[in-house]
């Protein structure tokens, strides 16, 4: 028994080994066997709040879904909800349909898709059924579009795409939904609630594991509770609809048995809406929808899968305290659903034109081209500090949109005072909604090279600051994001003498914006607009206004290297012009990668080396070296473990010489800026408010700290630990220390590796004993262990299930941090009616 117990350690062990030094590629829980795209078909919107439906035949054989990766973008698609059908409304072959009947029958939700929430992985050993003997014959795919189609994309390929396996799961996943059908919230009022309460009836218990909250721009908070026979309340979750609209994990274990009730809550704020507003249809009304996604045995039958209404009023007046509280402010979620960092995975079909991609590994850099980076000086304090210790300004410095430099040495901050960017800033139309409350700080700062203040200006003039550049002529150009207009200030004038865009008025024609996010100068006078948030362009412009070419567009379907077709963006952040190689370069954010142009707009190349991550944020030109490029990306908006940093490529060939970083970590930098002729390179940060300061060391490119560039606030001494190298006067001849994360070859790296290994192993056999032990004295065979997230772009709900059946405990890691139901031509809400 001894012998067998041993060599089933050595199994294990060999397995673990053999994980630990594999990409997973699927789930863990199955072997997938279909990949199944659930698009709809070049549709025309020429309306708004136009509601399409279609419909897609499941396989012949039992198959589980296993995971739900969207296809869309919060820009064009509203919402997609996908229901089963044993018989839909209208054949595959009818194509798309108007949804006011969706299928003839019985149907079923099976997954809610809207404000840019990721792809969803399902826990192991859970799957919806489909096709084969199910119920679920066909899948209908329902669409609703807020708005019409814009001019340069009359149609539309928007869906969700279905992983699938034909192995049998030994859970069943569904989805139970409470919503509330007849509400009315009064105009400017603080706080409205609608309350959802009924009894659970079922053959058996469900587990859920996962939950979505929807409503609409009003809404700020959404309960669910599952209350037992003992009237004992559990919370299965609170979401905040501003959020991206995904299935989060449930907060606590929870068994729902029949007998035992279900209460949801949704709480709304009107502040600002001088209307009425009721539960409706269109991205106007509100709705009020908590759908619970659970696990459930085989053969167990829920005759009715949802919860209309306040059936039970008695359990109102027992909710817990604070179920109708906003959850805290989080920059990274409100960030990803409305724009202003979105996952936005909108796929199109590929465009196979895609030539001259630079797939850029890790290289150390070419001899003479190492920039490490040592330390770093905090240029400004965060918003939290008084103004008396704050640069001697009289406010606080708020959210640092953007930061420039001249070829003097001064340094350009364009921060949001006391205004933030959250959830209720825009519409769903991306309408500002605080058009009578302009930023009251001045929101402009120049800075001279030895960091004394020049100048500041724009009071009561910005709403939402984002971009600035700074011109070879010293005309200052900036972006405001909620009055969706661009302007050039000339030197030494509070006063724009250009101003491109209507005031408040998004729009995507040739005389509007929609968040415009950056601008790029040419020495010609001719520019560059990043018409970035919404419409997914770049617009040049001549030096005196005149658009003379559009081109990008937000087709996302992924070509064979993972990425999306050339030209097409998924939020342009940021622009640079490296004039000497004839390149306009963008930050394309959520694609997590560089593209570069010719002046007219001809694509060149495209740079994303692992390292940048999902989402890289800003990027400036650099002449030093023949050509550098410096990029910071931004906090990932999913599970992986991406590091949050900055970069520095060589433009020529795209290699990324150098990661850089200041020694406590960037958190959420927003823009980077370089003055060459200093060597100096300056990155705004959003939360905390700050802009840093690194320096370049000459010829050698390192960066290294110098004496604080001002005054110290409170808890920063403005001194360098004892072992930071400090530039002076003097020359220094030592080599400058690497900083964490510089990449570069080490020839300690192997050893090091097979010293941890060895360590490691002991530590291992250990585990795997003790588990062995415990499995063989339990009498169990099985052993179910966490699958991995096997991309970034994924929110996998297999590490937050409750310990049911050899399920995993939850996990109570949090992410960090900046749209419905039907059988009618009614979004979410029709499901309020039938769904």
């Amino acid at each position: 028994m001894l012998v067998t117990m041993m060599k089933r350690v050595m199994l294990v062990i060999l397995a673990v080994l053999t994980l630990t030094s594999a990409q997973a590629v699927f789930p863990s829980n199955s072997k997938l066997n279909s990949v199944m795209d659930l698009r709809m078909k070049n549709v025309s919107v020429n309306k708004d709040d136009q509601y399409l439906c279609t419909s897609y035949r499941m396989p012949v054989n039992e198959s589980y879904i296993v995971q739900f990766e969207p296809l869309a973008n919060a820009n064009t698609a509203h919402h997609i909800l996908l229901f089963g059908c044993s018989e839909p409304y209208n054949t595959e072959e009818e194509g798309a349909w108007s949804c006011r009947m969706i299928c003839r029958g019985e149907e079923q939700i099976l997954f809610a898709w809207a404000r840019n929430a990721p792809e969803l992985v399902l826990p192991k050993d859970v799957g919806f059924k489909v096709g084969g003997p199910s119920k679920v014959k066909y899948i209908v795919v329902q669409i609703h579009y807020a708005k019409a189609l814009p001019s340069f994309k009359p149609t539309d390929q928007s869906g969700i795409r279905l992983y699938m396996t034909q192995k049998r799961q030994r859970y069943e996943a569904g989805i139970f939904l409470l919503l509330a059908y007849s509400l009315t919230i009064p105009p400017n009022t603080p706080k409205t609630s609608a309350d959802i309460s009924c009894s659970f009836t079922a053959s058996g218990n469900i587990y859920p594991f996962g939950f979505r909250a929807h409503a609409h721009s009003l809404g700020r908070v959404i309960s669910g509770y599952h209350v037992n026979k003992s009237n004992s309340y559990h919370m299965i979750g609170k979401g905040n609809p501003q959020w991206p609209q995904s299935f989060y994990p449930v907060s606590e274990q929870v068994v729902v048995k029949p007998g035992d009730k279900l209460v949801g809550r949704c709480t709304y704020n009107s502040t600002g809406r001088q209307r009425s507003t009721m539960i409706g249809p269109t991205a106007a009304d509100e709705m009020c929808n908590f759908y619970i996604m659970y696990y459930k045995e085989v053969g167990t039958q829920i005759p009715f899968p949802q919860c209309v209404g306040n059936n039970v009023p008695s359990l109102i007046a027992n909710l817990p305290p604070g179920s109708d509280e906003p959850l805290p402010y989080n920059a990274t979620l409100e960030a990803a659903a409305h724009g202003h960092g979105s996952h936005m995975q909108g796929h199109e079909d590929p465009d196979p034109t895609i030539t001259d991609v630079v797939d850029t590994p890790t290289d150390s850099g070419k001899p003479g081209l190492q920039h490490y980076v040592n330390f770093q000086s905090d240029f400004m304090s965060d918003n939290s500090q008084t103004s008396s210790s704050v640069n001697g300004l009289d406010y606080p410095i708020g959210q640092v949109g953007g930061v420039a430099t001249d070829n003097k040495g001064g340094v350009y901050v364009f921060h949001r005072g006391n205004r933030v960017w959250d959830g209720r800033s825009f519409n769903f139309n991306n309408v500002f909604q605080q058009q009578n409350s302009p930023i009251e700080q001045e929101t402009i700062i120049t800075y001279d090279k030895n960091s004394n203040i020049l100048r500041k200006f724009g009071k009561n003039m910005f709403y939402m600051p984002h971009g600035i550049t700074v011109d070879q002529n010293y005309n200052i150009w900036v972006t405001d994001v909620g009055l969706h207009q661009v302007m050039r200030f000339p030197p030494g004038s509070d006063t724009p003498d250009l101003t491109l865009g209507v005031k408040f008025q998004p729009g995507n024609d040739n005389t509007h914006f929609c968040k415009p996010a950056d601008v790029a100068v040419l020495s010609t006078g001719e520019f560059f607009v990043a018409d970035g948030y919404c419409n997914s362009r770049i617009m040049k412009f001549s030096s005196d206004g005149t658009l003379l070419k559009t081109f990008g567009n937000n087709l996302m379907t992924p070509q064979a290297d993972g990425y999306p077709p050339e030209g097409s963006f998924d939020i342009p952040h940021s622009l640079t012009i490296a004039e000497d190689k004839g390149l306009l370069c963008v930050a394309d954010r959520e694609n997590g990668r560089i593209q570069c142009f010719d002046f007219n707009g001809n694509f060149q190349k495209q740079i994303h080396p692992p390292e940048f991550g999902p989402r890289l944020f800003a990027i400036e030109y650099c002449p030093l070296h023949d050509g550098l490029l410096f990029a910071v990306n931004g906090p990932p908006l999913d599970n992986s473990q991406t590091t949050v940093q900055g970069f520095i490529i060589d433009i020529n060939t795209g290699k990324l010489s150098e990661s850089w970083n200041t020694q406590d970590g960037l958190r959420n930098p927003h823009d980077v800026a370089v003055d060459p002729n200093n060597l100096r390179v300056y990155v705004g940060e959003l939360n905390p408010s700050k802009v840093w300061r690194f320096d370049m060391m000459g010829d050698s490119g390192s960066i290294v700290t110098d004496k604080p560039l001002t005054t110290p606030g409170p808890g920063n001494t403005g001194t360098t630990s004892a072992n930071t190298p400090v530039s002076s006067s003097t020359t220094d001849t030592s080599e400058p220390e690497v900083a964490k994360g510089t990449l570069q070859k080490d020839d300690t790296v192997l050893p090091a590796v097979i010293i941890g290994v060895l360590l490691v192993i002991p530590v291992v056999i250990i585990v795997v004993v003790v588990i062995v032990v415990r499995v063989y004295k339990n009498g169990k065979h099985d052993c179910c262990g966490r699958h991995r997230s096997y991309s970034s772009k994924k929110f996998n709900l297999g590490n937050f299930l409750s310990p049911h059946r050899g399920f995993d405990r939850l996990s109570t890691d949090e992410s960090d941090h900046e749209i419905d139901l039907s059988d009618s031509d009614q979004e979410e809400y029709s499901i309020t009616q039938k769904a």
